[in-house]
């Protein structure tokens, strides 16, 4: 087999995963908001609000100086919002969708690469309207629009390695499911939302710097705030992490899917 009709046959592979992978998606929305349109609304609508109500609350509390605290914290919590919708619907993907599996040509991973777009366009969505109106209002502009691209694509894949172990682990052990929500806010104020490592002292420095999504919110403000402080992150830390969460993940993912066929 020459290399010409090896590629045809990747191509036509790629293709039938593309049109699995968009069936899925327009699956995932009609089972997750019906026939309403509103209900597609609420897709940007929910995370919007919520970014909107932590910066005001910050707005009316303490103000970072070099920073305008609604634009520090709103834009802030649309990034954690990716992390927190996708790993909170971790645990129903597999049960959700366990009959479409005696399909062939859907897997395990296309279930979930399915939910992790609709979030991942949803947030990105509502991050352009906010950055656009804080343009809009005072000015504002991005130093590094870049930066904060990557940082919503990093975030987004770190979500995804951990979604995968995390969904593995609900299907087999029906209690761990019960605890991811519990666990993500506690994460919250210690991930990064709230606070830069410039900020900390230095001792706390070396703690928080373990924590990867530390590293993806200061890529974040660097991208927005970009000279006015000094960004402490180290994107190969968190490049490990998603090799790492995606490798154990998809090896967790394959042992389910062995399970689900011996029952």
């Amino acid at each position: 087999m020459n290399l010409r009709a090896e590629l045809a046959i990747i191509g036509r592979g790629a293709r039938m995963q593309q049109r699995v992978i968009g069936a899925l998606i327009i699956r995932e929305l009609g089972g997750r908001f019906g026939r309403y349109y509103f209900g597609y609304v609420w897709l940007f609508i929910e995370p919007m609000l919520l970014g909107a109500a932590i910066g005001l609350l910050h707005y009316w509390r303490d103000r970072p100086t070099a920073f305008g605290p609604f634009e520090f914290f709103a834009i802030g919590y649309i990034l954690f919002f990716v992390f927190r919708g996708i790993l909170n619907r971790a645990p129903s993907a597999i049960p959700g969708n366990q009959a479409l599996l005696y399909h062939r040509h859907v897997t395990l991973p296309d279930i979930f690469f399915a939910r992790h777009i609709i979030e991942c366009i949803a947030c990105a969505g509502v991050l352009i309207l906010m950055l656009f109106g804080l343009y809009v209002v005072d000015g504002s502009i991005p130093e590094s629009p870049i930066k904060i691209a990557a940082a919503m694509a990093l975030m987004a894949l770190l979500s995804q390695g951990l979604a995968f172990l995390w969904a593995s682990m609900s299907y087999a052990v029906d209690v761990a499911g019960r605890f991811l929500q519990a666990i993500t806010f506690l994460i919250l104020p210690i991930g990064g939302l709230f606070f830069l490592v410039e900020w900390l002292p230095v001792w706390a420095q070396e703690i928080m710097l373990w924590i990867p999504t530390v590293h993806i919110f200061e890529l974040l403000r660097d991208g927005q705030f970009g000279s006015r402080f000094r960004a402490i992150y180290d994107l190969y830390y968190v490049a490990g992490w998603i090799v790492v969460t995606h490798l154990l993940g998809l090896a967790a993912l394959r042992i389910t899917r062995q399970r689900i066929g011996l029952e």
